[in-house]
């Protein structure tokens, strides 16, 4: 089971993106921006963007770069720390839902 603690910190997803795996199933956490939907006014020079977590899943042995985009499942959640705890059950539950498709992949 992926424990939040497994994690890392939410500091640490504002540089990089966080690669890990568990029995057979990667994943990928990363933060993201979309913009804000915001009733800005002409006079606004910038929109504001709303950061999230985006976490995705597939199936190993491959890297995330190489993982044709049809084998990745991801979702996003807000960038706070319940955002990372809500990544973390999501995780777990992906796992949860088909475990012979990650116990078949190739570690």
């Amino acid at each position: 089971m992926i424990e939040r603690k497994d994690l890392f910190s939410i500091p640490f997803y504002k540089k990089s993106h966080f690669s890990g795996s568990y029995l057979g199933m990667r994943y990928r956490i990363e933060r993201i921006e979309h913009p804000k939907e915001t009733m800005a006014s002409a006079s606004d020079a910038e929109p504001q963007n709303a950061a999230y977590f985006k976490a995705t899943i597939f199936p190993g042995p491959y890297s995330f770069d190489v993982v044709p985009e049809t084998e990745k499942i991801s979702a996003e959640f807000d960038f706070s720390e319940d955002g990372l705890c809500r990544v973390c059950d999501w995780l777990n539950d992906q796992y949860n839902t088909r475990p012979e498709k990650w116990k078949n992949a190739h570690i």
